[in-house]
């Protein structure tokens, strides 16, 4: 909806939401010389005005790479306590997209890198993963409020060992409004399957952190979406771009 309308929806003027879009607190679309926002943020912010439950503030940040570099410090030391210190520094103040794609994401694909190439070892490489999967799993639990856009279901396919990767996309579709039944990793297909019609669901997102999984993930997608038609279905692979996930479960959501 436009801006002005969105500010008669929450009462107040049009120039108070527009500081709210300035400010992070109401996400908004530029759209030629104005601003288009969505009915669910729209319903999610009244929602916190109504709780008596102040905006989130906005930390803005100026180098992502280089908040990446010192979360890769700590966690390359093993450092829980520094990789903590760094997170939150920022994670209240950020989109958790953001913190996954610009921060926790480069780290660990650097830390793939370095295990790679002989720097860094696999104790030392899964040791890494698993101080972000604990310092992330809070952080994706999350739900904001507002009408939920549908029921998803985050899952790795057999053989997958990270559940990382579904952590990082379960919270990114929480903050993008819908309800998420999270399985963590190396669950058999038929499972993911049961979970998926039992709740309802209408997005299943598969995530891998290798190119043998992502294989795995692609052809289990192929066979659920055709064994149910009216379930959409994702397979990540290695690098997939959290945003687009986001606007591919968006166009999942999208009335047919």
């Amino acid at each position: 909806m436009p801006l002005r309308d969105a500010a008669r929806a929450l009462g107040v003027h049009y120039q108070t939401a527009y500081g709210w879009v300035r400010q992070g607190v109401l996400p908004a679309r530029k759209i030629g010389r104005g601003y288009e926002v969505s009915a669910e943020d729209v319903g999610a912010l009244s929602a916190r005005r109504a709780a008596g439950a102040p905006p989130r503030r906005e930390v803005r940040v100026r180098d992502w790479g280089a908040q990446a570099d010192l979360l890769f410090e700590a966690i390359v030391s093993g450092s829980e306590t520094a990789a903590r210190a760094r997170l939150e520094r920022v994670a209240d103040g950020v989109p958790f997209i953001d913190l996954c794609e610009r921060v926790v994401g480069p780290a660990l694909r650097r830390i793939g890198d370095e295990w790679a190439s002989g720097a860094v070892t696999i104790g030392a490489e899964h040791r890494a993963t698993a101080i972000c999967e604990q310092l992330l799993g809070p952080l994706s639990a999350r739900q904001p409020p507002g009408r939920p856009r549908g029921v998803a279901v985050a899952a790795t396919p057999k053989g997958e060992r990270h559940a990382l990767p579904a952590l990082m996309a379960a919270g990114c579709l929480r903050e993008d409004h819908w309800q998420v039944h999270y399985l963590g990793s190396d669950l058999p297909a038929e499972e993911v399957e049961r979970i998926a019609v039992d709740t309802g669901a209408r997005l299943v997102v598969l995530s891998s952190s290798a190119a043998e999984t992502a294989r795995r993930a692609a052809a289990q997608s192929g066979r659920l979406a055709a064994a149910r038609p009216g379930l959409r279905v994702l397979a990540g692979r290695p690098g997939d771009s959290l945003y687009r996930l986001v606007q591919l479960a968006r166009n999942a959501a999208a009335p047919a």
